[in-house]
């Protein structure tokens, strides 16, 4: 970390114990998101640097918190930036769907795709998918290609139901960076249409079958009364 004080900048250093406190305080002053880590590296030639005092920093701002010195030390503060919320969303390749106010509801039998998709804002990172079929695809975990990821499923059956949550991951140095979309939830059967066809179908064979009973018995009755 360096900071510009009097118009120069230098190496800061802490004077006295740096604590992840004191990197959230640098963290929110640079607007880059949590702290993840913050510590002391000595691996600097002897200059001028400015020494920050982490209780002051606290209850102010780094700048106000400096004094001159010399040391071959540094700080390494790392900080999470926020990563944007990814985006799920789901189409039907080989079949039907219905939207439903908190998800979508696809036919039995059908190909569906989820596509896990991002704003840019990093270049890399990946997509894990995160749905109750984790043994029925062969990868829930792919690179973002174009800040996006496709998630294909085929033979969509009962075991297919449930939330969906897309989970964009980001690697910087040893750290892993994480955001996740919000549920889709996937309903899967007939349609309410579908469901209506079907009654009225079985009503009218239902209606068809005792109108040829009657007519059957009628006659029949017919031909003994003429016995």
């Amino acid at each position: 970390m360096e900071v510009k004080h009097r118009g120069e900048w230098r190496r800061g250093i802490t004077f006295g114990p740096w604590d992840l406190a004191a990197t959230a305080t640098v963290c929110r002053d640079l607007d880059c998101g949590s702290a993840v880590s913050g510590g002391e590296r000595y691996d600097f030639p002897q200059s001028r640097v400015w020494r920050i005092r982490p209780d002051c920093v606290m209850e102010s701002t780094v700048r106000e918190c400096v004094t001159d010195s010399s040391s071959s030390e540094a700080l390494d503060v790392v900080c999470s930036d926020l990563l944007n919320r990814p985006i799920i969303s789901l189409s039907v390749l080989d079949g039907a769907s219905e939207a439903l106010p908190q998800g979508v509801r696809v036919l039995l039998g059908s190909k569906f795709r989820v596509k896990c998709s991002v704003e840019p804002q990093f270049p890399g990172g990946f997509f894990q998918l995160l749905s109750p079929t984790v043994d029925l695809t062969q990868n829930h975990t792919l690179p973002a290609v174009n800040h996006s990821a496709h998630f294909l499923f085929s033979d969509t059956g009962p075991a297919h139901k449930g939330n969906y949550t897309c989970v964009y991951l980001l690697q910087v140095f040893d750290h892993t960076f994480s955001s996740q979309s919000h549920a889709l939830q996937l309903h899967v059967g007939a349609s309410d249409s579908h469901l209506i066809f079907r009654v009225l179908v079985v009503l009218l064979l239902i209606v068809t079958v005792v109108l040829l009973l009657y007519y059957c018995y009628c006659k029949v009755l017919v031909s003994l009364v003429l016995v």
